[in-house]
């Protein structure tokens, strides 16, 4: 019996060491910057960490990396537009996404892949970008009005 154990230890141990060595990708960090980007602004998904030289860098809307959630790919210093592809997204050479003219629409998850001459380094992030509050004059008036009837209370 104990042969059979070890024996079945040791397929473990070689599978997992395979599948870490071959199939595993490296976890990349994202930072936001600004961390709570406002309307309009420009926001960088800045990656950190990317080892080897870039060979390509694809990034996609949500947390799958199917070709149906692909913003683009930069590949040769061109940005390639995939089916999520928005205007105001383009990719730096480090492999960071840049979204100009930031938009709420735009808040949510967003997944990176870099390839590189080392190894496929992926990564994810979430935007929580903050809404900016337009008052209309009524609601002003409203506020002010509501303010000076308490004042004389």
């Amino acid at each position: 019996m104990s042969g059979s154990h070890s024996t079945i230890l040791g397929g473990f141990v070689l599978s997992v060491f395979l599948h870490t060595c071959l199939g595993a990708s490296t976890k990349l960090k994202i930072d936001v910057i600004p961390s709570n980007p406002k309307a309009g602004s420009t926001v960088t998904l800045n990656v950190i960490g990317v080892e080897g030289t870039i060979l390509f860098t694809s990034w996609y809307r949500g947390l799958s990396t199917s070709a149906t959630d692909q913003i683009l790919t930069h590949v040769n210093g061109k940005d390639i537009k995939g089916e999520k592809y928005f205007s105001d997204a383009s990719c730096s050479p480090n492999g960071s996404l840049v979204i100009q003219n930031f938009q709420t629409s735009f808040n949510g998850e967003y997944t990176v892949q870099i390839q590189t001459n080392l190894n496929l380094q992926d990564g994810q992030v979430t935007v929580n970008g903050v809404a900016t509050v337009v008052l209309s004059p009524l609601t002003i008036l409203l506020g002010l009005l509501l303010f000076s009837s308490v004042s004389y209370l």
